[in-house]
């Protein structure tokens, strides 16, 4: 299937950006991209006219696959982002012994209170070891929308055969609706890439990558699965240079009503690729959630959804089948068989035990 998706994609994004193109896989007929309506703006409700483009970034920097060597795990404890907000125990991080994840040795987490002057906004961090630990992307039943891609591909379940080693689920990003943002899985590809997205690659070797998409271009052929959402917040170290600016720069969304200090999530990588971090910060700006992920030491760093209703990360038991045992954060949202035995109708991307741990 790679060898025909290949010349099809390399000619749409030769043509559109100049660059070279992912050989992304496809079983089905390839989107129209050339044909496709523009995407809206990234915001809830739509946004004022948009606003320029972020300044172009470079290639991502190469990191290795996770190995058995490295940085120690747990991460080491960080200055939190303000000292004046700062409360007991912001930046230690300790292991996560509850349900599946219970002895891994895998998962750890802190807290952030990431606002210069404010001190209800926080942020949980869990800090993931890759060298321990898999990521996966799942389509949900209903979202991303897309026209290409058959119900059967879309079971919106964790895989039957990673139940006994599940230990983690969270939430994916924005509704199709709220930006177009382009997510492939195995293949096949639910909503083309856009060049000035943020991308949550996710590589045949284990190793994740987070980075504007055209920096994706020399490891295209490499990706797996993709999840893009709107433009990092981190990348290459550096926060992105519209945060300070963000009620005006409108890029990284808000309530229905407009408010930016709501609940928010992001996933985030060291540099040295072998720890993800999650984050679910409650009361925050996108520009909070970066800081609290840069302070934890990401590298780089992606939104995914915000608001309320589908924003989590579920800790699940060994049960059979698993069920949800921790929501990391009080008033959240799920069912305890939800992801394992009840459809998601959105994505979503789950942890699982690596078969051979170090």
């Amino acid at each position: 299937m790679v060898r025909r998706f290949f010349p099809w994609f390399l000619s749409i994004l030769a043509s559109g950006c100049g660059g070279t193109p992912p050989p992304l896989d496809h079983s089905a007929p390839p989107p129209r991209i050339t044909t496709s309506p523009a995407a809206p703006p990234v915001v809830t409700p739509p946004p004022k006219p948009a606003e320029p483009s972020p300044p172009e970034t470079a290639p991502a920097r190469a990191v290795a696959a996770p190995t058995n060597s490295g940085p120690p795990f747990p991460p080491p404890t960080f200055t939190p982002p303000h000292a004046r907000t700062a409360k007991p125990g912001d930046g230690v991080f300790t292991l996560l012994e509850e349900g599946a994840a219970r002895g891994t040795g895998a998962l750890a987490r802190t807290t952030v209170h990431p606002h210069p002057i404010k001190p209800h906004p926080y942020v949980v961090l869990v800090a993931i070891d890759l060298r321990r630990v898999d990521l996966r992307l799942v389509a949900g039943t209903e979202e991303p929308t897309s026209t290409v891609v058959s119900k059967d591909r879309r079971p919106g379940l964790v895989p039957a055969a990673d139940l006994s080693s599940l230990i983690a689920v969270f939430n994916g990003g924005f509704m199709a609706k709220h930006g177009q943002w382009g997510m492939m899985v195995d293949g096949d590809v639910f909503l083309p890439p856009r060049e000035d997205a943020c991308t949550v690659a996710l590589l045949g070797d284990g190793s994740v990558r987070i980075a504007s998409f055209p920096a994706l271009a020399p490891i295209t052929a490499q990706i797996r699965s993709y999840r893009q959402t709107p433009p990092c917040l981190i990348e290459g170290g550096a926060l992105h240079p519209r945060l300070p600016n963000e009620d005006t720069a409108r890029l990284w969304g808000a309530a229905e009503g407009g408010d930016r200090e709501i609940r928010r999530t992001a996933i985030g990588l060291h540099e040295d690729g072998t720890t993800l971090l999650f984050a679910i910060g409650e009361w925050v700006w996108a520009r909070d959630l970066a800081a609290a992920m840069k302070s934890a030491g990401a590298a780089s760093a992606a939104e995914l959804d915000i608001n309320w209703s589908y924003t989590r990360f579920l800790l699940y038991d060994h049960s059979t089948p698993p069920a949800v045992v921790s929501t990391l954060i009080e008033k959240v949202e799920y069912t305890k068989s939800g992801y394992v035995s009840k459809p998601a109708p959105r994505d979503f991307f789950y942890l699982k035990k690596k078969q051979t741990p170090p």
